[in-house]
């Protein structure tokens, strides 16, 4: 790809970021991800790789909605604006489109597999809890709730907490890779998460415990 194209799709990427959880870094991560996982395969086609790692969150807006049909849209007709290759503008639009959780086995590209265990690869480990840390937190919802005097870890809880989408989500993800490198990441990530969170939930349950003295104070 050549620099200059490359840097008018980023100054684009770059006023189109509104979410904390997804900024600009995380874009650069997902795209330092995929050049890791492309690295190696011969059969890359790095204009749609980088392109569709540059866009693929242009459709979120901090609202729910479905981010990756609507990023795709929006991408399809900016890159006809800028003379992008026609014939790789249906790839690009394809990688976007699928790359999000609900759409996993539906990437019919290797550009696509690669940008989808990109993006999933910062959406576990410790850069995944802190990002679901903000983004429950931009909606205003809480860590966690306490039910008969201790953390609720049902998944099936009617209430959006940080525990009940790391149950959800991330914990569901560390065995949905395409490619053997993010595979071996995912492992990794998967251990230091299973022990970040057990220890978390023990300080929430221990903390919970204590309470218990508030009875012997009060009259």
């Amino acid at each position: 790809m050549e620099r200059e194209l490359f840097n008018r799709i980023e100054s684009y990427m770059l006023e189109c970021v509104k979410e904390s959880a997804h900024d600009k870094e995380h874009i650069y991560r997902v795209l330092n991800y995929c050049l890791f996982l492309a690295e190696n395969e011969p059969e890359i086609d790095y204009d749609i790789l980088i392109t569709s790692a540059l866009l693929h969150d242009i459709g979120r807006d901090g609202k729910k909605k479905d981010h990756a049909i609507i990023g795709s849209e929006i991408a399809n007709d900016y890159l006809l604006s800028i003379d992008f290759p026609k014939e790789k503008i249906e790839a690009v639009c394809h990688a976007i489109r699928f790359h999000s959780n609900k759409s996993y086995g539906k990437q019919q590209t290797l550009e696509a597999k690669i940008l989808y265990d990109a993006d999933k690869l910062n959406a576990v480990g410790v850069m995944g809890i802190a990002r679901s840390l903000i983004g429950i937190g931009n909606y205003n919802n809480p860590m966690y709730e306490i039910v008969d005097n201790k953390i609720n870890t049902n998944e099936s809880s009617d209430n959006d907490t940080f525990i009940r989408y790391y149950l959800t989500h991330i914990a569901k993800n560390y065995d949905r890779f395409f490619t053997d490198k993010a595979k071996i990441l995912a492992e990794q990530m998967k251990a230091i998460d299973t022990q970040y969170m057990q220890e978390f939930i023990k300080t929430v349950n221990d903390n919970q415990s204590y309470s218990n003295l508030l009875n012997g104070i009060l009259n």
